[in-house]
């Protein structure tokens, strides 16, 4: 039988019309995969670059978290070397006052030497005056004073206001950075020179932990600055208790058998309640006399005194002085004088109120904002995280999709394939958290708490809440 044959008019060019079918859904497939595969590859690099700015944000977070710590830490230092100013100060102006007294021999300097050794009457032949000592070292205590009031507070002032500023340009910078191709044509990019993918890019910030974080205290004694100065002063023994009493070996008088002639050496550098320093130093041959009326007493010889104090500063309790002591007592009696004009203990006293009464006198009062200011972490604020989060857009007409940026013609027709296009475009989130982290344990193994005066600042990433997913979404 022979089998039935089309006719050959009817069978051409079906084959090329199928081929063809194939070729464009093949033609469309690729266009679909291509446009998904750059919007995936956009997606992932934006990924990486949201988080790389958030944490650079962080980073800068922690650099203004740690230098706050610095400025406060170099507040102490310059508190430290204003306490030595001072002491200082009143032991030029004791070494000159010991230097007249030694000069008019009262008491005479080979006396000192028999009654309680030849070191002590060393030491009293030593004192000397120093040209312009005093005014110097008021000068270096000014210099010290506008540092801390004028240069370190505009420091911590600035770091404050600026941080969001600049942690807002680091973010964008890094974003700009992982964004633009090396090769792109910066030509063809906007005036302020960005390539056209770097164009597309904004950032906008969904939380913020920074707002009220650290505030500004005044220095207390209780806590904060004014107990950290006075922990770092303890550390050097001149700003430390400067006392010594010596006595002579024989004894005196028949009517006190038990007591001796003192050379009492007396000093002492305070901080005062006002945040201002002081410095007192004297030093007084206490000899002893008897007499019907009263006893044993015992009559001082100012020998060296001086202080330093702040313009408007109280001298510390306990010290006994009177405001205008006179000059010398050949017109009266030394005792009589005491016990008409003061409360004073010369029976078994331990002070030297003469030679405290003279340095007052001629006290050097130095002008000065006393304690400044400092940061800290609000209290309200210790347990939580300065953390903020970020949704980063990069806009769908930059993508190298068909239908944007891409080189490659975008069909038409019914096999037209939009990608993102030019409204749409890539959203992703990221967030990162600054936190206060000990390099290592405490001796004490105690927790211990955010604070701005060690520099234990560091960053990292942190996970995207619910709310901030929600956030993202609903922000045009």
């Amino acid at each position: 039988m022979t089998p039935m044959r089309m006719p050959s008019s009817v069978q051409h060019g079906q084959a090329l019309v199928l081929g063809m079918m194939i070729v464009s859904v093949a033609a469309a497939s690729l266009v679909v995969l291509y446009n998904l595969g750059q919007t995936a590859e956009g997606r992932m690099r934006l990924t990486h670059a949201a988080d790389a700015a958030a944490y650079s944000g962080a980073l800068e977070q922690a650099r203004t978290l740690n230098a706050l710590a610095y400025v406060n830490r170099t507040q102490i230092a310059h508190q430290v070397a204003m306490a030595h100013l001072v002491t200082l100060a009143a032991a030029a102006q004791y070494g000159r006052a010991m230097h007249a007294q030694r000069t008019r021999g009262n008491p005479p300097a080979g006396l000192i030497a028999m009654l309680f050794g030849p070191d002590m009457g060393l030491a009293y032949r030593a004192g000397q005056a120093l040209p312009d000592a005093e005014s110097r070292l008021a000068s270096a205590f000014a210099q010290h004073d506008h540092v801390v009031h004028r240069v370190l507070e505009a420091a911590a002032a600035s770091a404050i206001t600026g941080l969001s500023a600049s942690r807002d340009r680091i973010m964008r910078k890094v974003l700009e950075a992982n964004m633009t191709d090396p090769g792109s044509d910066q030509e063809s990019g906007s005036d302020s020179g960005k390539s056209p993918r770097a164009r597309g890019l904004t950032l906008h910030l969904l939380s913020d932990a920074w707002p009220g974080f650290a505030e500004r205290r005044v220095a207390t004694r209780k806590a904060g600055l004014r107990p950290a100065v006075e922990q770092a002063v303890d550390r050097y023994g001149y700003l430390q208790k400067r006392n010594a009493t010596r006595r002579n070996p024989w004894p005196v008088s028949k009517r006190c058998p038990l007591k001796r002639h003192e050379l009492r050496r007396r000093g002492s550098t305070w901080l005062g309640p006002d945040g201002r320093w002081g410095a007192l130093d004297t030093q007084s041959f206490h000899a002893l006399r008897s007499n019907r009326w009263i006893g044993c007493y015992y009559r001082e010889y100012a020998m060296g005194w001086g202080t330093a104090q702040g313009q408007k500063s109280k001298t510390p309790d306990g010290v006994d002085y009177v405001d205008e002591p006179p000059a010398d007592f050949s017109q009266e009696d030394f005792w009589r004088w005491v016990e008409q004009s003061t409360a004073w203990d010369i029976f078994s006293g331990v002070t030297n109120p003469m030679a405290n009464s003279y340095a007052m006198a001629s006290a050097q009062r130095w002008p000065g904002k006393g304690l400044p200011a400092y940061r800290e972490v609000r209290a309200s604020r210790l347990h939580e995280r300065l953390r903020f989060a970020v949704r980063v857009r990069w806009s769908g007409s930059v993508l190298k999709t068909t239908d944007a940026a891409s080189v490659l013609a975008s069909p038409t027709g019914i096999f037209r394939y939009a990608a993102l296009g030019p409204s749409g475009g890539i959203t992703v989130t990221s967030a990162a958290e600054t936190y206060f982290l000990r390099p290592e344990q405490r001796a004490d193994r105690r927790e211990e708490l955010a604070t701005m005066f060690r520099p234990y600042w560091q960053a990292r990433l942190s996970a995207v809440t619910r709310a901030e997913v929600s956030h993202a979404r609903s922000t045009p």
